[in-house]
């Protein structure tokens, strides 16, 4: 399982929503399938940011910025 920093409102984020990330291998690996969710599932049809999509990004930003 993988093991990084992150707060717990992240943790709760990522384990209702993509759950699979702690399955990643490596913080690179589930920082790169963190991105294709975000992209998957966090924009419109015109391809702009919804609300999940921001909330999904500082979760993305958080982990990245906690485990430089």
């Amino acid at each position: 399982m993988l093991n990084c920093k992150m707060s717990e409102s992240s943790k709760m984020f990522l384990n209702e929503n993509f759950p699979e990330f702690f399955k990643c291998k490596n913080l690179d690996e589930a920082l790169l399938a963190l991105d294709d969710y975000i992209t998957m599932n966090g924009l419109d049809k015109n391809d702009n940011m919804t609300d999940f999509g921001h909330e999904a990004q500082s979760v993305y930003d958080e982990i990245y910025m906690c485990n430089e």
